[in-house]
């Protein structure tokens, strides 16, 4: 089952939204924050409450602009400077592990060094470290990729998704 596909600059723009979500932990880290900041404003003294609401609106914004504009551009930046994604990539799986390879490298991901892995309805992101991950279009079933197996594996052999 050797499938060949190509990540476009869209794919790797809504990859990096999925390697950004928020996880439930950071959700309940911003929920602290915002719960501190708003008793902060309920109870505080004048100077706290301003520093509050000026907080938690620079919170809001920072998020906002932070997760839906720039990550986009510096994305798309980033694409467009990473030369050996533009390259067609073949997978494979195997008993051991995944397979990738392009025209320059060859690599197999064995189970046991995938560290965590996510999807969405459209990608599979396998990390072989915290911040590196190899981005897998569900797409590609439609080429003969049995994306179920790979899930299934993925489930089995590392872990649930995070």
């Amino acid at each position: 089952m050797d499938t060949v596909y190509e990540i476009t600059e869209d794919d790797y723009v809504r990859a990096m939204k999925l390697y950004s979500k928020i996880t439930p932990k950071i959700a309940v880290i911003y929920a602290l924050v915002a719960a501190v900041l708003v008793l902060l404003v309920l109870f505080g003294s004048p100077v706290l409450k301003g520093g509050a609401i000026g907080g938690l609106i620079g919170c809001v914004i920072a998020v906002v602009l932070g997760r839906f504009i720039v990550n986009s551009v510096l994305a798309r930046r980033h694409y467009r400077k990473y030369k050996a994604i533009h390259e067609p990539i073949h997978i494979q799986l195997k008993d051991e592990g995944i397979e990738l390879s392009t025209t320059d490298e060859r690599g197999l991901v064995r189970w046991e060094k995938i560290l965590k892995w996510r999807q969405n309805k459209n990608y599979v992101l396998v990390y072989p470290m915290p911040r590196m991950y190899h981005i897998i279009p569900k797409s590609i079933e439609g080429s003969g990729f049995d994306m179920r197996s790979l899930i299934a594996a993925l489930g089995e052999k590392v872990g649930n998704e995070t």
